[in-house]
């Protein structure tokens, strides 16, 4: 079975990085086969920058956050991004009234880190499911570990079509605290224990992975994606 890695390439952004920069970057690794790409709202997209992605399976987009103004520019990524899978989307900065059916099926809602005011528990999750029954969910592994949820608990909201967790070693912070995020657990502890057997099937998203200038990080991502994946 194939196994469906993503990698967040928002690392690149907060450095300043083009898309076409980091996609020149992250092209010479190929244990992967799918970005979960950062840009601004209403960034439109070189041919450079399509025939890049085009190389990858499954190109999701971390939105963040909607309003009706995104209305035509979600309709022209959905359209222009080659393989394009969803959105990933943040709940509590969600205008739902601009959430139309077409553009709902397209969003996979994500339950929230420690920061945000809502969407952090699983029932909340489901009251929003219940309203947007085409939507996906992305289950935040990170998020439900910082809120002292246990991961079994959001099982009751539905399956996921994507799972996300961080993955940074938690070293990288001493020396780059300028990015640090509450979420970036460090999952290379041994408490760490996720099995993600029964979710081999879906998308896996590792965020905080390549970090500019690190390299010499991402082989403790890949030995611990691959081990959690084969466990």
């Amino acid at each position: 079975m194939e196994n469906k890695i993503n990698i967040w390439v928002g690392n690149f952004w907060y450095y300043n990085y083009s898309l076409l920069e980091t996609l020149n970057h992250v092209e010479r690794f190929t244990w992967f086969n799918g970005l979960e790409i950062v840009v601004k709202h209403w960034y439109q997209f070189s041919t450079e920058e399509l025939e890049k992605l085009s190389k990858y399976k499954y190109n999701t987009l971390h939105l963040m956050w909607f309003n009706k103004n995104d209305v035509e520019w979600i309709n022209y990524c959905i359209k222009i991004i080659p393989n394009f899978h969803h959105f990933t989307l943040h709940p509590d900065a969600t205008d739902f009234n601009s959430l139309t059916k077409d553009i709902e099926k397209y969003i996979s809602f994500e339950n929230m880190d420690i920061r945000k005011k809502s969407h952090k528990q699983p029932e909340e999750l489901i009251n929003l499911f219940k309203q947007f029954p085409e939507a996906w969910f992305t289950f935040d592994i990170n998020h439900a570990e910082e809120n002292n949820i246990d991961y079994s608990d959001f099982d009751k909201v539905q399956f996921p079509n994507k799972i996300h967790f961080s993955v940074v070693n938690k070293n990288y912070y001493s020396d780059n605290p300028e990015i640090e995020t509450p979420h970036a657990l460090a999952c290379l502890e041994k408490w760490f224990n996720f099995n993600l057997n029964k979710y081999k099937n879906i998308i896996i998203t590792l965020e905080w992975v390549f970090i500019p200038g690190r390299n010499d990080l991402i082989q403790n991502e890949i030995d611990l994606a691959n081990k959690l994946l084969n466990a």
